[in-house]
């Protein structure tokens, strides 16, 4: 039943694609950008996202931003409080439970992380987009943090998932 619930959940990503208008965020200097909507009122995720297949969806540049900045962290390059009390089960091989493009730009990615499979953490990564040339130019990442939510899940339902739905795969 817990296989079938996070294949339901994983088969969802397929589909994550919201095309509404987004607000003007703005974060210290204009880190983002200052207004996350082009000329004509479109949404820049529509530039962001326009072209992607069922795929893409789990294997993107975002998930790939969110692997390094894992990987930073676990090397102690980066430093994030929040992770700390989880630091030694983070460690390893996550996979991609949903992702959905954030309000704000870029994409919200919910990740399980084979060691800890019971959790889920959620994260936003941003990506800029050059309007005139209609393309992402770079992916940051911006924050990360554990859901409230138990998925009851083990390791072997991982493994199952892995095995049995296409796309998904250990980051």
């Amino acid at each position: 039943m817990r296989t079938t619930l996070l294949v339901i959940a994983m088969v969802s990503v397929l589909f994550a694609c919201s095309n509404g208008q987004q607000k003007s965020v703005k974060q210290d200097d204009s880190v983002l950008q200052e207004v996350d909507t082009v000329d004509t009122q479109e949404s820049l995720n529509d530039i962001r996202f326009e072209n992607w297949e069922d795929r893409d969806w789990l294997d993107n540049e975002y998930v790939a931003t969110l692997r390094k900045y894992l990987d930073d962290y676990n090397s102690g390059k980066v430093r994030n409080a929040d992770l700390d009390p989880y630091k030694e089960r983070i460690k390893g091989k996550f996979v991609v439970a949903n992702v959905e493009p954030s309000f704000y730009g870029g994409l919200n990615v919910r990740i399980i992380f084979f060691d800890m499979p019971d959790r889920i953490f959620t994260s936003w990564i941003y990506s800029s987009v050059n309007e005139e040339k209609g393309i992402v130019e770079n992916y940051e990442f911006r924050s990360i943090h554990i859901e409230e939510e138990t998925t009851g899940l083990t390791q072997d339902d991982i493994l199952q998932v892995v095995k049995e739905v296409d796309g998904v795969k250990f980051w």
